[in-house]
């Protein structure tokens, strides 16, 4: 796999270079790459970072009859990498953008060599021919290969492993000036994939899913900068495995059994909003939908399926259907802003049915003195997994950049950042854990 998005990404890089003419291109550093309509940024970022929960473990406690429960807390150093480059181009018949990062980590401590990881990647690509004529043509994919550590410390990867890929294409009507209709499908592949030796009864929870459906959004731009938004979007998805081992994976097997059911179904979303800049410092994103997750329970045979039944719960009904995001942008000058929103929405997930979720969100960004930039963030995430596995969760970030740019071409960066995932009803402290990170680095961009 990893050599295919290689290949991909580097043929990809050579067909625009032969299209968009680079032959000519130069440029100094810090200016990017240009030829034509065409610009190529290259760019490196190391990182040395400390963390206070590398394997993301609750920590050890003491149950009710006097046993050690829970995993201990490690705290970790590393080094990481992340080369990246992007590409864009803007023609009158054809408009690309590629863009492609890889990250590796490498952990210093010796008791530490499960984490490292040098496979993690991510790729976007949009391709859209005939952009302002009457009909076009609109392709884009997503792929990324990443990991996040579980509390599976004693095996030779602590990280469960998902790699995705995302397809979709629309042709493009535009019967004016004002108005853009975009109809098309899209196909998902999802794998998630664990180390062999994940769980200490040696039999790994693997899972991998197909879906696909057929999508319509819609634009009209009745301001310069504002426009009216809608889309529906219908979806398929079928598991390779139906029942799945539980043991591992933060799940409490005392409350679903040995093994999870994981039903195919279908979703179907559909929305309609505003979005756009109501004045120099205003921009607002108002959208409000309706959508449904439909489960086929005979997919999950006999009782195979652990002790509880859950997998035949599906989403639909007021207010759970209900899908919403709000969003205000302030831009008090031209380098300063600060967002604030919410959002509402729904997901399939791997280990149970789904997950409805409403997350606030805030961030600043600002440029001081041409020198200093400011990043800030803060998010909270209330989760409720519906399914067999069933429970809510408390998800909070909080983090920070201080990024000092000492040419065109060099940014030295402090930052760090905490998050926390707590059991709302405090019935699941499995899946508990706090993390804090360090960082120290420095970004080169050509």
């Amino acid at each position: 796999m990893r050599r295919e998005v290689a290949i991909f990404g580097a043929t990809s890089v050579v067909l625009s270079m032969s299209l968009f003419g680079f032959s000519d291109a130069h440029a100094k550093a810090g200016d990017h790459i240009r030829s034509g309509n065409t610009t190529i940024i290259p760019s490196l970022e190391i990182q040395a970072l400390t963390r206070s929960n590398v394997y993301l473990a609750e920590g050890n406690t003491t149950d009710s009859n006097g046993q050690s429960v829970g995993a201990p807390v490690e705290r970790g150093t590393a080094v990481r990498a992340h080369p990246a480059l992007a590409l864009y181009s803007k023609g009158k018949s054809v408009r690309f953008d590629f863009g492609v990062d890889y990250a590796a980590i490498k952990f210093f401590e010796e008791a530490h060599e499960n984490l490292d990881r040098f496979n993690d990647v991510q790729l976007n690509t949009s391709l859209g021919m005939l952009p302002e004529a009457p009909v076009g043509i609109k392709v884009k994919e997503r792929f990324h290969i990443s990991g996040r550590e579980s509390e599976a410390d004693y095996a030779t990867s602590a990280y469960v492993t998902h790699t995705m890929s995302d397809t979709g294409a629309r042709i493009s009507i535009k019967p004016g000036s004002a108005l853009e209709v975009d109809i098309g499908g899209n196909f998902t592949y999802d794998a998630y994939d664990v180390s062999e030796q994940s769980t200490l009864d040696g039999s790994p929870a693997l899972n991998n899913r197909l879906g696909y459906g057929p999508g319509v959004d819609l634009k009209w731009s009745f301001f310069p900068k504002t426009a009216i938004v809608a889309s529906y979007n219908m979806a398929w998805f079928d598991w390779d495995e139906n029942v799945v081992d539980a043991r591992g994976d933060g799940i409490s097997t005392e409350e679903v059994g040995d093994s999870l059911g994981i039903p195919d179904g279908n979703l179907w979303r559909s929305t309609l909003g505003l979005r756009g800049r109501l004045t120099e410092k205003v921009v607002i994103g108002l959208v409000a939908g309706y959508g449904q997750m439909n489960y086929d329970e005979s997919t999950v045979s006999g009782n195979e399926a652990g002790s509880a039944a859950g997998f035949s719960e599906d989403l639909k009904g007021f207010p759970d259907g209900l899908i919403g995001v709000a969003e205000l942008g302030y831009h008090p000058t031209k380098r300063q802003s600060i967002t604030v929103g919410y959002r509402k929405a729904f997901q399939d997930v791997y280990f149970t049915n789904y997950v409805a979720f409403h997350n606030i969100f805030a961030r600043y960004e600002g440029t001081f003195a041409d020198k200093v930039g400011v990043n800030l963030q803060s998010a909270y995430r209330l989760e409720g997994y519906v399914g067999e596995v069933a429970r809510e969760d408390h998800l909070i970030n909080v983090g920070g950049d201080i990024i000092y740019k000492t040419t065109p071409f060099l940014d030295l960066g402090l930052g760090g950042g905490w998050t926390q995932r707590a059991s709302a009803d405090g019935d699941h402290p499995e899946i508990e854990y706090d993390d804090t990170v360090i960082r120290v680095g420095m970004t080169l961009t050509y």
